[in-house]
């Protein structure tokens, strides 16, 4: 995934979610769009419902007390 800012490649992490009972169960999760959209496939076969994709860039932050950068998914 490219940032629309900076033209810049960037790490995205894609999440796929149950929401049963108000409740967020995590089933799957990783940075490949094919894996996704196979275990997706996979578990309407199996299952017969479907999950929620979510998608999240992943961010660059800068710890100023150690003066070091961190990049995390939000």
């Amino acid at each position: 995934m490219q940032d629309i800012l900076t033209g810049e490649s960037m790490e995205t992490l894609y999440r796929m979610v149950q929401i049963k009972g108000g409740k967020r169960i995590e089933k799957f999760k990783t940075t490949d769009i094919k894996q996704v959209l196979r275990f997706h496939k996979w578990y309407v076969k199996r299952y017969r419902e479907g999950l929620l994709l979510e998608i999240l860039p992943q961010k660059k932050r800068y710890n100023w007390k150690e003066k070091s950068i961190d990049y995390t998914f939000e």
